[in-house]
């Protein structure tokens, strides 16, 4: 499992750690056996083994317990099972889907080619990417997330 913070209020740091250690995160995945003393902002906190699942508990943690970052985090597949995807952006939204081992999204070309199907109404393609196109692709909040990452590199 992997999990960047990119922006988080001083307030709710703490909780940002407390999270990271709960689930067994370290940055470098690990490479040290003390967990993080401070949250370094755009760094990788990992882990080699995760229990399914623990994405979803990992991003429910973090949003109600530090409302304020600013994350992206995924598990990746196993065996037959899809990685799990969630990113986060206080104010925007969060996006949830599944992925692959680098965190790159998922969208089923059966459910992305049935909802533009549904286009009947005289919806265009621009408008249904502000819409439902918006919540099967993530636009919006990925885009968000992106500029706070560059921000956070910067």
């Amino acid at each position: 499992m992997q999990l960047y913070v990119y922006a988080v209020d001083d307030a709710d740091r703490p909780a940002v750690l407390a999270a990271i250690a709960e689930f067994g995160l370290a940055l470098e995945w690990g490479q040290s056996d003390v967990g993080p003393q401070h949250l370094e902002l755009g760094r990788c906190y990992g882990a080699h083994e995760a229990t399914l699942g623990s994405s979803e508990e990992l991003a429910t943690l973090l949003q109600s317990s530090a409302p304020s970052a600013v994350f992206t985090l995924w598990q990746d597949p196993h065996m037959l099972s899809d990685g799990h995807l969630v990113t986060h952006v206080p104010d925007v939204g969060s996006y949830e889907t599944g992925c692959d081992a680098e965190g790159t999204p998922h969208v089923s070309a059966v459910d992305f080619a049935a909802r533009l199907a549904q286009l009947t109404d005289g919806t265009t393609v621009e408008e249904w990417l502000t819409g439902d196109g918006d919540s099967l692709l993530g636009i919006t909040v990925l885009s968000a997330l992106r500029r706070r990452e560059a921000a956070c590199r910067q």
